[in-house]
């Protein structure tokens, strides 16, 4: 029933919506409207997909996210998808999500979720600075491989080499 009502019902709520503005301002000014919603929405994602990977570079240098910026990059970017898509209704679900106080509290609701499934899982920073793996930490043992089944193995010992064999393994 649910998702009836959402897929019957959004469109007639775009529709109505649009035709109370094309009522007050006109059909030309209407259309005008809503194509501009467009190129602001793509505006509005490029520069929150540009803030997070300026988040993303400052957390690689100090190996903690900031508090908060992943959810608010995210939030930010929802906003304007919403502006993009042609509606007055999603543009202004879009506005309203864009005013500092809405996006506040809505981060602190669901920040911690975005930060936990989306970005820390993907790039691998913790949220909390005292967890934040260090690189150069792990299971890595600097050593040399000796194959013995090659013929040559052991008779001369290892070939010495100084960087990745084209022809592969030696």
């Amino acid at each position: 029933m649910r998702f009836r009502l959402l897929f019957f019902g959004y469109p007639l709520l775009e529709i109505l919506a649009a035709w109370l503005v094309a009522q007050l301002l006109g059909w030309g000014w209407t259309l005008l409207l809503l194509v501009a919603g467009i190129p602001i929405g793509f505006y509005v994602m490029r520069r929150a997909g540009a803030a997070t990977f300026a988040s993303i570079r400052l957390a690689g240098r100090s190996g903690t996210l900031p508090a908060g910026a992943a959810g608010t990059h995210s939030l930010t970017f929802i906003a304007g998808l919403l502006i993009a898509i042609p509606g007055f209704c999603t543009d202004l679900l879009g506005l309203v999500l864009l005013l500092p106080p809405i996006k506040e509290r809505i981060r602190r609701r669901v920040g911690s979720r975005i930060v936990a499934s989306g970005l820390t899982s993907s790039v691998g920073f913790a949220p909390a600075p005292d967890v934040a793996p260090e690189f150069g930490q792990g299971d890595f043992v600097v050593g040399e491989v000796i194959n013995m089944d090659a013929p040559d193995a052991t008779e001369q010992g290892p070939k010495e080499q100084t960087g990745p064999g084209i022809a592969g393994p030696v």
